[in-house]
């Protein structure tokens, strides 16, 4: 018995109709089951990650009292005020939530207000990761000493990562200076990862090549490709689609 073409190929155009629906829902279901694995090691009470008395340190970090606010031009701290919410991932798998949290550029460590007068400043050494508005934050060694940086793009041997850092400029009684009071001078410096080793990448054509580290054949693909684009090797957001473009190679 033949049967109507539409009969035949019914389930196939109903799959392909619902296909869009599907990969939808199976997106909701692995956000869902991750948030779950979240909710089930987290912490509601953050005094069992800040249970620090008489300015003792604990495995998290210890509190030191607020400096007296000086006659200054700019901020030390990476966000301009400490209402940003953070989850704090310890190495022992638990999951801690703040109302407030900030990063101190000047000691390269993050920080939060636990009273008028007091500031609970962590220390990595039981902690993995810090998140923030979305953003992860990791803390490395460097030749120079601690660094804290934010990781951009993740393809698990290659990171493409920024770190902050802040200088303070003294006043000058100079009039051409123009600079009655001191200063915060804040700078971003972009960084390559390969294989765990770090280095400073600017955002200029040659150096965004170098730390790509490619084989002549696929650099000059790369090359094409960003031309074909319009890519900028100076835009964070296009280093990251040439990131893309290379992972593909």
């Amino acid at each position: 018995m033949a049967y109507p073409f539409f009969c035949i190929y019914k389930p196939l155009i109903l799959f392909t109709m619902l296909k869009p629906f599907i990969s939808l829902a199976v997106c909701i279901l692995t956000i869902a089951t991750t948030y779950s694995q979240d909710q089930e090691r987290l912490v509601n009470n953050p005094d069992q990650l800040l249970s620090v008395s008489n300015g003792v340190r604990n495995s998290y970090g210890s509190i030191q009292s607020i400096p007296p606010v000086a006659r200054v031009e700019g901020t030390p701290y990476l966000f301009d005020d400490w209402i940003h919410s953070a989850r704090v991932y310890a190495t022992n798998g638990q999951l801690y939530m703040l109302d407030n949290i900030n990063l101190n550029l000047n000691t390269q460590a993050f920080v939060t207000k636990i009273g008028q007068d007091s500031l609970f400043t962590f220390q990595f050494n039981q902690i993995d990761y810090f998140e923030v508005l979305g953003r992860k934050y990791e803390s490395k060694f460097t030749k120079t000493g601690r660094q804290i940086y934010e990781v951009i793009a993740d393809y698990g041997d290659d990171r493409l990562l920024r770190a902050y850092t802040v200088k303070l400029v003294p006043s000058s009684p100079d009039p051409m200076k123009n600079r009655p009071v001191d200063k915060y001078i804040r700078r971003e410096n972009f960084y390559y990862e390969h294989d765990d080793k770090i280095t400073l990448m600017p955002l200029r054509k040659g150096r965004v090549l170098k730390s790509f580290d490619l084989e002549k054949p696929k650099e000059k693909e790369l090359v094409k490709y960003v031309k074909q684009n319009d890519l900028s090797y100076g835009d964070e957001k296009d280093i990251i689609k040439m990131m893309d473009y290379v992972n593909s190679l």
